[in-house]
């Protein structure tokens, strides 16, 4: 019998982090998932029991504390062993501002949680990881990660992520580790829901922003991050790939046809 792969999902007690949970279960692997929510965590690991993970618990995190992270990678070490694979889903939103207008308070919340959070995943689990020798880490970066967007404390922390995604894949890729990342556009997870329910969110100009018109599924990430930390990406790393519906191609070429109209060709 196939030795059972183990992968960990930091912050997998809703949203993408939970769609990638379920994913991986439906393919087999073992799961530990953890976040802050006990009732939602343990919720989410009876689910992947279900959906056909040989074994499932949850770890009680909060990534803003380095001394929970590294309780974390301890207590999975002892239940599963090293484990095949991390995700980094932790994260925390924000609502447009100027930046002469960010609170430092927020700030400051910001950076622990969304990129100190990821780095503390990658360091706990990336020592077990090159010492066994193998292993593939999953970073959640954002459209942030690639644009200017008007989010002053959240835009620069996943510029971070991406940054600190290539420099594992270099550090790492030697001892037998890959790192890579997704960047999903805007999602139908519970945070954005509920942004959209405050009406701090446009629903329709939103889509209207993104190639394909549409917003993306949780689901959707969960299929690219599956296929990144698979052996069918075994030669790819310090990827960050975009799971956005084409907003990062929809936007730049909608402003310059405003500026640029193609006008229709003549007949004769």
């Amino acid at each position: 019998m196939a030795e059972t792969r183990t992968a960990v999902v930091i912050g997998g007690t809703s949203g993408i982090g939970r769609a990638i949970a379920l994913r991986f279960a439906e393919d087999g692997w073992g799961l530990a998932v953890s976040g802050r929510n006990a009732a939602r965590g343990e919720a989410v690991a009876a689910a992947c029991l279900s959906a056909g993970a040989p074994a499932a618990a949850f770890f009680e995190t909060d990534v803003a504390d380095a001394a929970s992270v590294e309780a974390l990678a301890q207590a999975v070490e002892a239940a599963f062993g090293v484990p095949d694979v991390v995700v980094n889903c932790a994260g925390i939103l924000q609502s447009g501002k100027h930046v002469l207008d960010q609170d430092l308070d927020e700030d400051e919340r910001m950076w622990r949680v969304n990129y100190r959070g990821t780095l503390l995943g990658c360091q706990v689990f990336g020592r077990l990881m090159s010492g066994a020798g193998r292993g593939a880490i999953l970073n959640v970066g954002s459209l942030a990660s690639f644009a200017p967007l008007s989010l002053p404390a959240y835009t620069p922390g996943k510029h971070a992520v991406l940054a600190l995604t290539q420099i594992l894949a270099a550090e790492l890729g030697p001892h037998g580790v890959r790192v890579n990342a997704v960047a999903p556009g805007y999602t139908l997870s519970d945070g954005l829901k509920a942004k959209i329910a405050k009406g701090e969110r446009n629903p329709e100009a939103i889509q209207a922003t993104t190639a394909l018109r549409r917003f993306v599924d949780p689901r959707d990430v969960a299929e690219a991050a599956l296929f990144l930390c698979s052996e069918r990406a075994a030669s790819i790393t310090g990827v960050t790939l975009p799971v956005d519906a084409g907003w990062l191609v929809q936007a730049p070429y909608a402003q310059y046809l405003q500026g640029n109209p193609i006008r229709p060709t003549p007949t004769t």
